[in-house]
This record gives structure tokens, C-alpha cells and sequence, in this order.
């Protein structure tokens, strides 16, 4: 369309020069005259207009965007995060700042010894105090952490943490200061079960003589016994009822609060291939069963026995492996006289290992 504007253009003024002196093939002016203004005419038609030329460029640059965008597109990988730009997206959580260039790490450690617990990052900063202690006991008494306590450690200083107890349990409200030195990290398998090492337990007279026994059956039982994933290290002693001269028997301390109970070993169970499983208390039916049978054994006249199975039955499991029936039952003594009793059956898996009756004064 431009080439044409320009040959039109030429042509008018070609044929304007022939209006002036007359040539071929323009013989007449009127003939010059007649093309100059159609050849003019035709330069404003082909000609386009400057709306119409912003328009045409507006398009080509539009145009050429979309295609940046689509070559873009095709040429530019998609964007995956570096290794360690994933990892920092992937993690949870970043400490955050606390006090003078600490960090409130959150995570739960354990204790090396025993270390009083401070209300300030300074070792001549007041003690906690134990207020319940104090005042049971009518004079001063002031929180301390051992081997026995884990602690979260709320945030770490330099040379300082403050730490809030987790274990145990009934102390989780103590918060306070301690030296960064008192404190250690848990070990864990790589499944995040903790691994309980040398420094985690207390040794006597009795215990280190079986230290490395001592140690490998208590990580055993931690991972064996499905109730034991709460395990006090620091709770393992001889047994002073089980133990035989030259066959000592120790126990550890599992659960928290009202599912407390312990596990018994022998030094030499360190190497056995039976498992620490968690024992399965006996049945209710069974255990039901089993404590009206002792009813009757202890009865003058069994037959006589009317055991409640119903109004003033309970049966307790525990984790442990132990259970606990109590009931009422009637029965007739020698002279003929019915009389209601209490009854108090504790069974050990499926072994009853003690029977309390007593008359009902009610």
C-alpha cells in the first residue's frame, strides 16, 4: 500500500509539471490537469491516517508482547527451588529471636547433674522457689533439675538457657535460668525414639556393676513395651523383694501420673530374645469369674456364695498388666447367719496375687 502512495505521488507531480510545460504523453493540460488530481486523490486514499497508524503500532506492539510471552513460555524452564531454597521452604518453623542474640529453639533436652534453677541469665540471681515445698515443710525450698528432669528450652542465650520443665509432669509450670553446660541434647534412632545413655541414670553400689546391661534392657523396654514410651531412667534400682543372693533383679520406672508401674530384669536379659512386650491384663469375664471363685474357696460354705456381678461390681485394668475386681458377694458362716462381705481381687496377667475380704459394716 505504501509503494502505491509513493507511485501516485510521483505521477501527480509529474502530470503538475505538464500543466505548466505541456509533454508526452500529457498533450493537453486539461489531460495533466485531469491525472495530477486523480493521482492526488489517490495518495489521500492509500494514505493512512495518523489514528490508524497508532493503532497499527499499538497492534504490533501488543503482538509482539504475546509472543515474548509465548517464546518466553516455551524457552524458559519452569522455576523449582535450589536445594537450599526447598529446604527453607520445607521447614516448619525458624526460631525466633529472644533477649540479647538468643533463640527460642522449643526443642526438649536433658539435664548433665543437678542445677538450681535461677530467675535471671546470672549466677548470683535469687533461686526458684518451690512454694508447695516450702510450705510443707516450714522453711525454704527451691527448684532443682537432675538426670531425672527434661526441660524445653524456651530461649538460649550465650552462656545461658531458660528452660521450662516437661518431665515431670506435675512440675511443667516451673520456668527459670539455668548454665547452658547443665544441659544436653537426647540422642534418638532415626525413627525419633530417644536413646537413653550412661549419663541419663543414677549409679550405686548395686546398679554399676551392670552398667552396660542396665542400659541396653532399658532402651529394649522403651521401644518393646507400647506403654513405656514414657521412661524414667533415673528411676532403675535393685529390687530388694525380688533379688536372690547371686540373682539380682532390677526395675525401671515407666508411664506418668495415675499409669506409673515398673518393669522387672535381670542383668543377663540384656542378650534374650524375649521381647519387654507390654503385658495384656486379664479379661474382665475372666478376672470376674476368677474372684468369685476365691469368694467361694474363702467361704465357710461355698454354696452358699451370692457373688454381685452387677450393682457393686468394678473392675480396673492398668497398664501395667495388672487388674483389679471389687465386689460384694453373701454368704452363710457356721453359725447359720448370712452375712455381706467386701471383696478385693488384684491379678498380675492372669495370675491372682492377692484377695482382701472383709466384712460389710454398711
Amino acid at each position: 500500500m505504501q509503494l502505491l502512495s509513493t507511485a501516485f505521488t510521483i505521477l501527480a507531480l509529474i502530470s503538475f509539471v505538464a500543466i505548466i510545460y505541456p509533454f508526452k504523453p500529457f498533450k493537453k493540460r486539461s489531460y495533466a490537469g485531469f491525472i495530477t488530481v486523480l493521482s492526488i486523490l489517490a495518495v489521500g486514499v492509500l494514505t493512512p491516517k495518523d489514528n490508524d497508524l497508532s493503532k497499527v503500532a499499538e497492534i504490533g506492539i501488543n503482538e509482539g508482547v504475546v509472543a515474548d510471552s509465548v517464546a518466553s513460555t516455551e524457552t524458559v524452564p519452569d522455576e523449582t527451588p535450589s536445594p537450599l531454597t526447598e529446604n527453607a521452604l520445607s521447614t516448619a518453623s525458624i526460631p525466633a529471636p529472644c533477649g540479647q542474640g538468643g533463640l527460642e529453639l522449643g526443642d526438649v533436652v536433658a539435664v548433665s547433674g543437678e542445677h538450681q534453677i535461677r530467675l535471671d541469665a546470672d549466677q548470683a540471681s535469687p533461686r526458684v522457689k518451690n512454694e508447695k515445698a516450702s510450705r510443707a515443710l516450714g522453711r525454704a525450698h527451691y527448684h532443682v533439675i537432675d538426670n531425672s528432669t527434661t526441660v524445653r528450652r524456651v530461649c538460649v542465650q550465650p552462656e545461658w538457657t531458660k528452660i521450662r520443665i516437661v518431665t515431670p509432669s506435675w512440675l511443667t509450670q516451673v520456668t527459670g535460668w539455668v548454665p547452658n553446660n547443665a544441659l544436653r541434647v537426647i540422642e534418638r534412632t532415626t525413627d525419633g525414639a530417644r536413646t537413653f545413655v550412661e549419663a541419663d541414670f543414677y549409679w550405686d553400689n548395686d546398679t554399676q556393676r551392670f552398667k552396660d546391661e542396665i542400659i541396653s534392657i532399658v532402651n529394649r523396654i522403651s521401644r518393646e513395651n507400647r506403654n513405656c514410651s514414657v521412661i524414667d531412667p533415673s528411676s532403675v534400682a535393685k529390687s530388694g523383694s525380688r533379688s536372690q543372693p547371686n540373682d539380682p533383679v532390677f526395675y525401671v520406672t515407666c508411664g506418668s501420673g495415675a499409669n506409673v508401674f515398673n518393669v522387672w530384669f535381670r542383668p543377663d536379659e540384656a542378650e534374650s530374645a524375649q521381647q519387654f512386650s507390654a503385658r495384656t491384663p486379664l479379661a474382665k469375664g475372666a478376672a470376674v469369674d476368677a474372684c468369685e471363685a476365691a469368694a467361694q474357696a474363702a467361704a465357710t460354705h461355698p454354696s452358699t456364695v451370692e457373688f454381685s456381678r452387677i450393682w457393686d461390681l468394678a473392675y480396673i485394668p492398668h497398664v501395667s498388666g495388672r487388674a483389679r475386681v471389687v465386689s460384694s458377694f453373701t454368704a452363710r458362716n457356721g453359725f447359720n447367719l448370712e452375712l455381706k462381705y467386701r471383696i478385693d481381687c488384684l491379678f498380675d496377667g492372669a495370675s491372682l496375687i492377692e484377695t482382701q475380704i472383709v466384712e460389710d459394716q454398711s
